[in-house]
């Protein structure tokens, strides 16, 4: 494989109150004149390179030497539009790095990627102004959004991204889309925990894929699954030996699924935080089922002033409220999921096990086997679920989304729970129940630390 070799000495410099535009001009022809010979490499050297819009082509490796900085430019003027491929939304989509209908193209380390976060982001200056009620930056009134997805990679073939380290994106970060044949492997991402919108890996309508060895720590969900198109399926995805930090879910499938969600595994990994550990959730009529999730440790405990911890959650909801709209359409239908089995659960956490869907729905065929919850303080439910502003928080069950009890469950057809532990507070301030159960079929619990207390049924 032929290999080029730029280094910013050979261009001209721009860090120093120069414009993104020209190193992404000359990066542009690289990549280029290394397509149209059939493919190879690009290696940018040690430095700082200030760019805008890249897009990378097929057969071609974007190599970030070690000490390569490739930093986006805050002037989202300089940005190219493109189509936005994986939403109906409106306006066009300024991404930092673009992959569209490539084949063989890879995206290496073990160079930095920086996406300028604090460029287009300011501290709230009032607690109602925090996004969600979470997070504690806004955006900047003189700043237009910034790149988003920071690297959006969409209808690709056999794709690789290897080794990179991507760090303070101001929104989505590593978004891939409609894509075959993909693997995610020893990526380290770290944003801003406070700035919304940030997720980490995104796997979006995606099949055939392994996302192994990564790192990821950021404010909104760290490593999820999405179906954002109902024509797409996100199928046959493995997740392997990744630990992940988050204000939201460290590991999650939806709530974006209008089209399938199937076959995924979890396991091996850890949540060194989160504010949900492992979460499930249904906004649209879409399916999501056939999940593991299995050998997954650590612990809740997201950063101070942030509540409503969950160490499992799963929900089924609509993303609109009320039986009708302005419009005089009527409540649009409820998704699915089903066949979820959650094995070796190991989390120390102040939360619930949370299992709802929205009456009209049923989350079927549950099964949470070898399950120990270490809950040294108990965060009651009753009083900071009413009080939080998150659209995820079983905001159609209000008989259940605040219930005092570690497993709550309602609309559930076929739950299987086999040693289930939960290990208290010596001194619980909390009155808490084992297990809180509406309207529930097919339930099987044999688990002593909680059969042992008689379920409560709503």
């Amino acid at each position: 494989m032929s290999v080029l070799y730029l280094h910013p000495e050979d261009l001209e410099t721009c860090m120093e109150g120069g414009d993104g535009r020209v190193l992404s001009r000359r990066i542009q022809e690289a990549i280029e004149q290394i397509a149209s010979s059939g493919g190879g490499c690009l290696e940018l050297g040690c430095g700082d390179w200030l760019c805008a819009t890249l897009f990378l082509r097929s057969r071609v490796e974007l190599r970030l030497a070690r000490g390569c900085r490739l930093v986006a430019d805050p002037d989202m003027s300089h940005y190219t539009p493109a189509p936005h491929p994986w939403s109906d939304y409106k306006h066009p989509c300024k991404s930092f790095l673009i992959a569209e209908g490539c084949e063989q193209v890879a995206l290496t380390g073990p160079g930095v990627i920086d996406g300028s976060c604090m460029s287009f982001w300011e501290p709230c200056e009032h607690e109602d102004e925090r996004p969600h009620g979470i997070f504690r930056f806004k955006p900047k009134q003189s700043a237009v959004h910034g790149p988003t997805p920071l690297v959006e990679l969409a209808r690709c073939r056999d794709l690789v991204v290897d080794g990179v380290t991507i760090v303070n994106s101001p929104g989505w970060t590593l978004h891939v889309y409609d894509s075959d044949h993909v693997s995610v492997r020893n990526v380290t991402i770290r944003n801003n925990r406070l700035v919304p919108y940030t997720d980490g890996i995104g796997i979006n309508g995606c099949r055939d894929v392994r996302v192994a060895h990564c790192d990821v720590d950021t404010g909104d969900d760290a490593i999820i699954i999405k179906a954002t198109h109902p024509d797409l399926n996100c199928e046959r995805v493995t997740v392997t030996n990744c630990v992940a930090s988050s204000n939201c879910s460290a590991f999650g499938l939806g709530a974006d699924a209008a089209g399938t969600i199937r076959d995924v595994v979890f396991s091996h990994c850890v949540a060194a935080r989160a504010l949900r550990m492992i979460q499930v959730e249904q906004w649209y009529a879409g399916t999501i089922e056939r999940a593991i999730f299995s050998n997954i440790t650590g612990r809740t405990f997201p950063d101070e002033g942030i509540h409503c911890e969950r160490p499992i959650y799963v929900d089924i909801q609509q993303w609109t409220r009320g039986p009708a709209d302005s419009d005089g359409e009527g409540t649009p239908p409820l998704g699915i999921v089903r066949d979820l089995v959650f094995h070796s659960i190991l989390c120390e956490t102040r939360g619930r096990i949370v299992l709802t869907a929205q009456d009209g729905s049923r989350i079927e065929n549950v099964s949470l086997d070898n399950i120990h919850l270490r809950i040294p303080e108990i965060e009651d439910p009753a009083t900071t679920v009413p009080a939080a502003r998150s659209m995820q928080l079983s905001n159609f069950n209000p008989e259940t989304r605040a219930a005092r009890a570690a497993l709550v469950a309602d609309n559930v057809d076929g739950l299987d729970v086999r040693d289930v532990r939960v290990s208290w507070p010596d001194t619980p301030e909390v009155p808490m129940e084992a297990t809180c159960l509406r309207r529930c079929e097919n339930v099987r619990i044999e688990s002593p630390a909680l059969s042992s207390c008689h379920p409560r049924h709503l």
